[in-house]
């Protein structure tokens, strides 16, 4: 038995962007199940922990949005046969994760007067930007790796025909 590096342990980098797409949609879904639940019993335990419904919301379609976008892109790595760099991955999942929990936290927490938001959250605007600087350049760099793969390949229609019509002369 070939003694195996914690590298060459790690699940393949598509595998990991299709489970970090699961755990963005799983974490939607608990979001989709709140809002459910505190829609109906306004008055409840649950519905005190809420203090911004419409960031809840984005919230909840942001995960949806970046679980999409992780799936797709895993899917069509797996497609082009595209092992993406650990950065890209990196990147896109930091992004997925961090950008609608923004929104999260601030539905969870008493609204701040804007006249002193900048005091209570001085780390928020250099958060917000790292995490949709980080989101955009994942994938970014993902949407540029399927696009040169794609381009690069050699369509199976174009060989099917072309053989099609060498084998008819």
């Amino acid at each position: 038995m070939a003694f195996k590096t914690p590298l060459e342990r790690l699940p393949s980098r598509i595998v990991f962007l299709l489970g970090f797409a699961t755990f963005c949609l799983a974490i939607a879904l608990v979001i989709a199940w709140v809002l459910a639940v505190t829609l109906f019993f306004r008055h409840s335990y649950l519905s005190s922990f809420i203090f911004e419904r419409a960031d809840i919301i984005r919230a909840h379609i942001d995960y949806l949005m970046m679980a999409q976008f992780l799936f797709i892109f895993a899917l069509l790595f797996r497609q082009y046969s595209i092992v993406p760099p650990r950065w890209v991955i990196g990147f896109s999942c930091y992004g997925a994760f961090f950008n609608p929990l923004g929104f999260l936290s601030r539905g969870l927490r008493p609204p701040i007067d804007p006249a002193v938001a900048a005091a209570v959250e001085p780390h928020f605007p250099l958060s917000a930007a790292l995490s949709f600087s980080l989101a955009t350049i994942g994938f970014l760099a993902s949407a540029g790796l399927v696009l040169h793969a794609a381009w690069t390949a050699k369509p199976a229609i174009g060989r099917l025909r072309a053989q099609a019509a060498i084998e008819s002369d």
